[in-house]
């Protein structure tokens, strides 16, 4: 086990920094047995981190101990080349898949036991190389762990999807006194609060997950003029489209018509679907497409040269933002729209896309949720709400996607408004999902469904992204179902939140004394019978993975008598603090 003393810690997208006093690196269970045992001693809390991809500050405090479950270098260097089609080694036992055996699952589904530092990209391979199963949804990106995925309660896309946190079928940890314990399925109560807990139960070595057996989606990407890819809401004013959105001639009322239907069926019907407008293009990029049993014809997509092509795009433009001569230049010429609208245009051209009576891109189901490779290289801030879908009026069982319409084009509005400095330099991003069966989810009680949207910018633009940000979610949060209640809105854990305000109060007290008011105390219920099995209180889960942030939004009612840390000289009894040594 690599140890490292006092080594600064930054998250990917540098809203987080902070000097843990010990950065430990396992490389199996025995390793992190033996750091939480230290920090048990030494009265210091453990919290882990990956690809460190989470911007909210769910990391370690100053003065404690992470786990970093991936090599520093692997964590924090760009270029990042984990997604190129090299040899990716021989997997540790934090890193492991091993495909279960047991009775049948309904629909062919089967258990799957996956270590906590295997990466998608790592994943993805495997499904692709044994061909018999795949995890049925998954976020875009192959630069994270499934314990990232994991603990703050990611998505993909797909209104029949949950969390992955849904998927969880068994729990191995190490608890607070550092031994290793297990929750599954049988407990099923249990894992409604474990699934998805943030690391505030233990450590999570292992994860047993229920993939689907193997399908293949059938692809057939498409850009289409804007006003027809999501319509605006009924009963909105033509004029306050932006002009170079409008068409050329009018939509007839059968164009609206269609374009409102197309939207719809996409949202209610298909197995996965999502939409991308960057800014200030004409046309958006739509993402929706159903999965086939059917094998014949399935190729290995994106291929090497398209993953590799990719990477050099990214790569080449982390540089670019990062370069102060030319951000200056952009942000004093006032061609920053100009710039942004160029930079949108190059990334539509490279979005894939399938004509009208072409042949489908087909392949592997888990390729296609992976259809992006190599993001890792671009850092980008991140701000993403997940409404609740509301009933129709006149039909309780469906969707009125009224609302869904109306938060699409409040972004977009708002990327106009701003065009002089254009603080959103990325994309807008919309996914329709299902809702969760995990406590802490925001999309918890969402019976219809979720609608996932997001809005991101380029690093270059951190000076000015977060009042504009918080003009988006005050627009977000604002919206009423059809009796004049406030839709419980709320954000995704891993993005950017706690900065922001709603209705002039801290993001942080609506959750805590609204959006989440019995849902925390449940959450608490649950694992304080967890910890009656395994041996340890929530005294004992405050003192050892806690933080700054769940200290106030989770265990504020807990009492804990602070134990005196280990001074400087002997604090590191029990691991070696020597920088850079292996134990």
């Amino acid at each position: 086990m690599t140890i490292q003393q006092d080594l600064e810690f930054q998250n990917w997208g540098r809203t987080v920094q902070e000097t843990p006093r010990y950065t430990c690196v396992p490389k199996n269970v025995a390793d992190i047995q033996k750091t939480v045992r230290f920090a048990k001693q030494a009265g210091l809390a453990v919290r882990c981190a990956g690809y460190r991809h989470s911007w909210s500050p769910i990391f370690s405090r100053k003065g404690e101990v992470l786990i970093s479950l991936l090599p520093l270098d692997t964590a924090t260097e760009l270029p990042n080349i984990a997604a190129l089609p090299l040899h990716d080694g021989r997997p540790n036992d934090l890193e492991t898949i091993e495909l279960l055996d047991g009775p049948a699952r309904p629909g062919g589904k089967r258990l799957v036991r996956v270590g906590c530092a295997t990466t998608n990209e790592r994943l993805r391979r495997w499904c692709v190389e044994h061909n018999k199963v795949t995890l049925p949804f998954n976020i875009i990106m192959v630069e994270i762990t499934c314990g990232g995925s994991n603990g703050p309660i990611c998505h993909g896309a797909g209104i029949k999807h949950q969390t992955l946190s849904d998927l969880v079928r068994a729990i191995e940890y190490i608890d607070a006194n550092g031994e290793l314990r297990k929750i599954t399925d049988q407990d099923s109560d249990f894992l409604k609060a474990a699934g998805g807990a943030f690391g505030l139960m233990g450590i999570v070595t292992h994860l047993t997950i229920e993939f689907d057996a193997m399908t293949y989606a059938e692809m057939r990407p498409y850009k289409l003029p804007v006003i027809q890819t999501i319509p605006p809401p009924p009963g909105f004013p033509e004029d306050k489209i932006p002009k170079a959105l409008r068409p050329k001639k009018p939509l007839t009322d059968e164009q609206k018509r269609k374009a409102q239907e197309d939207f719809e069926k996409h949202a209610n019907e298909d197995y996965y679907s999502e939409w991308f407008w960057f800014p200030y293009a004409d046309e958006c990029w739509i993402n929706c497409w159903n999965n086939t049993t059917d094998d014949s014809d399935v190729e290995d997509w994106p291929g090497p040269f398209a993953i590799f092509l990719s990477f050099l795009q990214q790569f080449t433009l982390n540089v670019l933002q990062y370069n102060k001569v030319l951000t200056e230049v952009v942000n004093q010429t006032k061609i920053a729209e100009a710039a942004v609208t160029l930079l949108s245009r190059f990334a539509m051209l490279n979005m894939p896309s399938v004509d009208d009576g072409a042949k489908p891109i087909k392949t592997h189901l888990i390729n296609a949720l992976h259809f992006q490779r190599a993001i890792q290289n671009v850092r980008v801030r991140d701000v993403e709400v997940e409404m609740p879908l509301i009933p129709q009026r006149t039909n309780p069982t469906k969707v009125d996607y009224t609302l869904v319409q109306q938060a699409w084009w409040d972004a977009i509005l708002k990327c106009y408004e701003h065009s002089d400095k254009c603080p959103q330099r990325f994309p807008l991003e919309m996914r329709i999902m299902g809702g969760s069966n995990v406590i802490l989810a925001p999309q918890f009680g969402n019976k219809l469904g979720t609608c996932s949207i997001e809005i991101l910018t380029l690093q270059n633009a951190v000076d000015i992204w977060q009042p504009y940000a918080q003009e988006v979610v005050d627009v977000w949060m604002s919206y009423k179902d059809h009796e004049g209640k406030r839709i419980k809105t709320r954000p995704h854990w891993a993005k950017e939140w706690v900065e922001y305000t709603v209705d002039g109060k801290p993001w942080f007290d609506k959750l805590k004394n609204e959006d989440f008011k019995d849902e925390i105390p449940d959450f608490k219920r649950i694992l304080a019978r967890i910890g009656e099995k395994h041996g340890w209180t929530l005294e004992d889960l405050k003192s050892r993975f806690s933080n700054d942030l769940f200290d106030r939004l989770v265990f504020d009612d807990v009492h804990v008598e602070k134990k005196k840390k280990l001074p400087e000289a002997n604090g590191n009894a029990g691991l070696d603090g020597k920088n850079g040594n292996k134990n």
